[in-house]
């Protein structure tokens, strides 16, 4: 009888499916972007975008008011680490799930993917293919995918920065030929310069395709899967494509948004992870 008292008294499960949910908690503090327009943008104390929507989309599949759901500023950077800390409870950031960040943290995802590209000076010197950016100065910013793949090209060079907003100051100044990073962001950027003075390159891309995933630390593994479970279904519903245009309007035009709405199978089979299926 003793035995069976202490047995009661015990936490059921072991690893992450001891750890308590996420959801009930009295915040859900959730790391954004706060300088990239169409995904994650705090301008004059409101934040918009993509990334922001799809934050209290799942806030609300998962019972939490949107009241409850905190907003904090993280770094490309810092993502990673700021999970690893219990920081932040989720990242929805732009944030691309790779094989190396997977080793650290969980993803649920996709719930986007983009290529990376190219945004430009109207009216500068045409650039065709990749080639025509030799011996071109290109800005990144720190942390993330695009540095990398960038940095591959010793042909190009680049000149990386602590953030966007930078990249794009150094572009409108002419300090660079170019900035580079997904697709998705620099539409944001083009849609949203104030000047109409900067536009994507539509048909010039490098290095493989970007799958935007919501990060959560690896003790929350039954979280991670109710939001896998969540953005499956929103990956397949009109108002994945209500939101996403209401963010990138441009990209309506000829049903260019088809090409960044990931297939909802992709969610079930890459979602909270070690590794990406082979």
């Amino acid at each position: 009888m003793v035995l069976l008292a202490i047995f009661a008294l015990l936490p059921l499960g072991c690893g992450g499916d001891s750890q308590p949910t996420l959801f009930t908690r009295d915040r859900l503090n959730v790391g954004v972007k706060n300088d990239q327009p169409g995904t994650s943008v705090w301008d004059s104390y409101n934040r918009s975008g993509f990334d922001i929507q799809l934050a209290y989309r799942l806030a609300d599949a998962e019972g939490v008011k949107p009241i409850k759901v905190r907003f904090d500023d993280v770094p490309s950077g810092d993502r990673v680490q700021s999970l690893k800390d219990n920081r932040v409870d989720l990242v929805i950031a732009t944030f691309s799930m790779t094989p190396a960040r997977m080793t650290d943290i969980d993803f649920a995802g996709p719930y986007a993917v983009t290529y990376q590209g190219f945004l430009v000076r109207k009216g500068g010197p045409p650039i065709k293919t990749i080639d025509d950016l030799k011996g071109a100065t290109v800005c990144t910013w720190t942390g993330t995918t695009s540095e990398s793949e960038i940095q591959r090209r010793p042909d190009i060079y680049n000149k990386s920065m602590n953030a966007a907003q930078d990249c794009i100051n150094a572009l409108q100044s002419g300090q660079v030929t170019a900035v580079s990073t997904d697709q998705l962001i620099l539409y944001g950027f083009a849609h949203h310069d104030p000047s109409h003075t900067l536009e994507v390159v539509p048909d010039v891309t490098i290095g493989a395709p970007n799958y935007y995933g919501v990060g959560i630390n690896k003790a929350h593994r039954p979280d991670c899967k109710k939001l896998a479970d969540d953005l499956q279904k929103y990956v397949a519903s009109s108002s994945w494509q209500a939101d996403f245009l209401l963010a990138f309007p441009d990209l309506a035009d000829g049903d260019k948004w088809t090409n960044f709405r990931p297939k909802p199978e992709y969610v079930s089979s890459w979602s909270c992870r070690d590794k990406l299926p082979s």
